[in-house]
């Protein structure tokens, strides 16, 4: 089995895969909602706004954060406040993960979680360009993201000239030292996002980012979140991504698992 396969098959299976189309679904919905062109709101605000939202998303479907609770059982105790702030319908389709299935786990600040070997982090991109993001002209941990060890079995198709690294600073050895024996085990992962805001066109992708020197491939492989079938993760042929979704002058729906009951659906609309 190849590590997308893997991956895919764990984080399906316990439910992220459903979870990432619905936060960005709904952080997207609100910032297009939210976003005035003539009060200034410009790219970056979108960008930004929707980075914060998709955080809070993720925090709410996944119980970390602001939304973290002590036990299991006070999941359901504290729906209202998981629905706070939701359009209506939202938290209905919200996909349920018992709380502690999917912790924490942020790299140097950079917002992340995780799920057993599988770390997640955010990235955005230019829309339609998924295919050529500058990883080396990133950030630095997106670029330390990058420069893992390729995937086992995995053939470079087109491979880079020798490029000289940069001189680390200080401070980030220190804190690749500090960081190097909770990552032995872990592979993280990159969800990438991004939106045109003149045709309400999203990308949501989840892949393992390549560090592309020089130009070439920006992804070991990635896999298209807005285009797939959750409901047997795993099975059969892994699908190469199609372009971009369509989508209403808003922001389409993301697909994701109805798993709630129905008494809950009732509450929350």
């Amino acid at each position: 089995m190849s590590e997308q396969q893997d991956a895919l098959e764990d984080l399906g299976s316990s439910g992220v895969l459903s979870a990432l189309p619905w936060a960005n679904a709904s952080a997207y919905r609100r910032t297009m909602q939210d976003h005035d062109a003539e009060t200034g709101h410009d790219r970056t605000w979108i960008g930004t706004t929707a980075h914060g939202l998709t955080c809070d998303r993720l925090h709410r479907v996944f119980s970390t954060g602001r939304f973290a609770v002590d036990a299991p059982e006070s999941a359901s105790a504290g729906r209202d406040t998981v629905a706070a702030g939701l359009f209506p319908g939202e938290y209905a389709k919200m996909p349920i993960i018992a709380p502690g299935v999917v912790t924490w786990s942020d790299l140097n600040q950079s917002p992340g979680w995780r799920r057993g070997r599988w770390r997640l982090l955010l990235a955005s991109f230019t829309y339609g360009e998924s295919d050529r993001i500058p990883w080396p002209r990133k950030s630095p941990t997106k670029r330390r993201v990058a420069a893992q060890a390729k995937p086992d079995g995995y053939v470079d198709p087109q491979p880079m000239l020798p490029f000289a690294d940069e001189p680390p600073s200080l401070a980030a050895v220190v804190q690749a030292l500090a960081d190097e024996d909770d990552d032995v085990d872990m592979t993280t992962l990159i969800i990438a996002h991004s939106i045109d805001p003149e045709l309400g066109l999203r990308e949501l992708y989840l892949g393992r980012s390549r560090l592309n020197r020089g130009g070439g491939e920006a992804w070991y492989w990635k896999h298209d979140l807005l285009a797939t079938d959750f409901g047997t993760p795993g099975t059969g042929t892994i699908p190469a991504p199609p372009g971009p979704r369509p989508g209403s002058p808003g922001v389409q729906d993301a697909p994701v698992r109805l798993r709630r009951k129905a008494e809950e659906r009732n509450d929350a609309q």
